[in-house]
């Protein structure tokens, strides 16, 4: 999929200063969810800060990136953390430097899983605490916050029941088409009319 600067602005203009949570329902589609967002921060020239939880972006890169200028991935930096690294400071740390690239996190819920490893009873807490300081953070900087969740919720208990997507500005669904890629405001504002439609480009 090839993207033109002018469509990259405007699918990431409304999401500046917010915080959203995109929901992908698997790997296969997560990967394809990160090959669009990868070429969309490469068109747009802004640079990215990607903290990979799941690892799935560094094992997926020559994927993610195939078909990308080379400098056009100057300004992207992969955070893997370290197993058994102090989660507390890892995350504090991406509030410090002065660092106002776009944030991409992945995933929703393997950050919550990595605050709860060690007290459980304080994750809600740990978690709530956190998307509220990266809400305030993207405020003061205008830069979007992206991050990934899978909704593991059964579909007939989505609207009875909260989800950690519900802790962002805005919730995106995304999805897969035959001939592009779909993205749909749930929760929150984006885009003119709720959604916004990535064509598939002819090969």
């Amino acid at each position: 999929m090839s993207l033109s600067d002018r469509r990259s602005r405007l699918f990431l203009e409304p999401l500046e200063g917010r915080t959203t949570a995109f929901r992908v329902e698997d790997r296969p589609s997560n990967l394809r969810f990160a090959a669009a967002i990868t070429r969309i921060l490469a068109s747009a020239g802004v640079g990215c800060r990607l903290l990979d939880l799941d690892a799935f972006y560094s094992s997926n890169l020559d994927i993610l990136t195939a078909g990308v200028p080379r400098e056009r991935l100057a300004g992207f930096d992969i955070t893997v953390p370290e197993p058994g690294s102090d989660m507390d400071t890892s995350l504090a740390a991406l509030f410090l430097g002065g660092d106002d690239r776009p944030l991409l996190i992945d995933s929703v819920n393997s950050l919550y899983q990595l605050l709860s490893a060690h007290n459980p009873r304080a994750a809600n807490r740990k978690f709530t605490f956190f998307v509220s300081a990266l809400s305030n953070w993207s405020k003061a900087n205008n830069k979007p916050v992206v991050a990934t969740v899978y909704d593991r919720r059964p579909a007939t208990r989505r609207r009875a029941s909260r989800s950690l997507a519900d802790a962002f500005d805005n919730s995106i669904a995304f999805s897969a088409k035959h001939d592009g890629l779909a993205f749909k405001c749930e929760r929150g504002s984006a885009w003119r009319g709720g959604g916004f439609f990535l064509p598939f480009e002819d090969r």
